[in-house]
């Protein structure tokens, strides 16, 4: 059969233009919600929502075409063709279908990022491919055995559940395995779990594998054991890899992408942060100053890295930093990432109180604007830091000192306002 033939004869074709519309005008808006600009991974990641309306278009396409091919009696045309042989062309026109819908979702998020730094992420792609392959497969198969309609259906009830309700289940790893977990992902300073992705293209695989075995195994005994195998062995493959995984799957971005220049601070960037580095870096630097001058130490490296190494303090990422954010991001560097062991194992945590007026205050001594801090530790938390920083400098540094203890530990109780903010706030 004329390729031409296949494509204007193939329910695909006419599914296409539908599937194109109501990707970009029914889910635009969520596609492109939590992208992280300038960021590839989180440009190419967004697109994956897509999956679950993408994928059951191709299930029930396939079982469109597997219905034809029953009710044709295709194989009996062409007996000494493979079942595979006679499907892949019926099958060629719902994958691009597939790739089509992918494509609209992807180009909504990458026109929403404007990635320009480093390149994007094929091997999210080649997992999408995977799925709606195995989804156009299993429709396929599905409409050789059943009706039409009932099948058309049937395949596209099927696909939507498997692929959209594991989200909302517990474990919620169980997600990984039929997308890929790569719908949240990633902030500037993440990348994608590749052991999450791995999950749902093993599972994919052994579907497609499955289907092979059905449509080329000769033998009714020799084919069910076959694609029964393959099947058991995508599941168990899909699953140990997807087993322990959080509900937004992501690593540490890898250290040796960042771009360090300056001796006194030295500052490391991202790349994405190329166009805003000559601002970050002269923001970061007076703010160390600012809190050098208070008598903090200060190391001198500050980085956007999650994980800063010895003597070096991380300042958060910002995908479109500000100022002061900026500012900010280098005084709360000198607290700890998080709660003690003490406080985490269940133990009292007096300390938990410290956390707002200590941040804010280091905020407020770094240079950042007063209604940012304000808006991020709230209006008392920021209040007690004004009061703390209209003291002495000695008085000031005492109180950081114990409320970074407190921080620390579960022992050590927040310290109240320096007594001399007390007597002229009472004057």
């Amino acid at each position: 059969m004329l390729w031409r033939t296949v494509a204007r004869s193939s329910s695909a074709t006419w599914l296409a233009p539908l599937l194109a519309a109501f990707v970009a005008v029914l889910l635009s808006d969520d596609l492109t919600a939590s992208v992280t600009p300038g960021y590839w991974p989180s440009a190419v990641a967004a697109a994956t929502f897509a999956l679950p309306f993408v994928a059951p278009a191709c299930a029930a396409a396939g079982a469109w075409e597997g219905a034809r091919f029953t009710r044709g009696n295709v194989a009996g045309w062409a007996p000494t063709r493979s079942g595979l042989a006679l499907a892949l062309p019926l099958l060629l026109p719902v994958i691009v279908l597939g790739a089509l819908g992918m494509a609209v979702a992807a180009a909504l998020t990458i026109s929403a990022a404007h990635p320009q730094a480093g390149l994007p992420p094929v091997g999210m792609a080649l997992v999408w491919l995977a799925v709606l392959t195995a989804h156009a497969m299993a429709g396929f198969l599905l409409g050789k055995r059943l009706p039409l309609v009932v099948a058309v259906a049937l395949a596209l009830v099927l696909s939507f559940v498997l692929t959209a309700y594991p989200a909302a289940m517990e474990p919620v790893w169980l997600r990984h395995m039929v997308t890929g977990g790569m719908t949240s992902c990633c902030s500037l300073g993440q990348a994608p779990d590749r052991q999450a992705a791995a999950s749902a293209l093993v599972l994919a695989c052994g579907v497609i594998a499955a289907a092979v075995s059905a449509l080329t195994v000769p033998g009714v005994r020799p084919r069910r054991a076959l694609t029964g195998a393959a099947l058991v062995a995508g599941l168990a493959g899909s699953g140990f890899l997807a087993q322990g995984l959080p509900a937004d799957p992501a690593v540490p971005r890898a250290a040796e992408q960042l771009r360090c220049a300056g001796d006194d601070p030295r500052v490391c960037l991202w790349p994405e942060l190329a166009g805003s580095a000559g601002m970050v870096r002269h923001h970061a630097a007076d703010a160390r100053r600012r809190l050098q001058h208070a008598g903090l130490a200060v190391p001198d490296t500050l980085t956007m890295d999650e994980h800063p190494g010895k003597g070096t303090a991380s300042i958060g990422s910002w995908p479109e930093p500000t100022p002061s954010e900026v500012r900010a991001g280098v005084g709360t560097s000198l607290l700890p990432s998080g709660p003690p062991a003490c406080a985490q194992s269940g133990s009292p945590y007096p300390g938990a109180d410290a956390y707002g007026p200590t941040a804010a205050w280091l905020s407020l001594t770094a240079g950042a604007a007063s209604e940012d801090v304000v808006s991020h530790y709230g209006a008392k938390e920021t209040a007690v830091a004004a009061g703390v920083r209209r003291s002495g400098a000695d008085e000031q540094l005492a109180w950081f000192r114990h409320n970074s203890q407190a921080l620390r530990d579960c022992t050590t109780h927040p310290a109240s306002a320096p007594a001399h903010r007390t007597r002229e706030t009472a004057r």
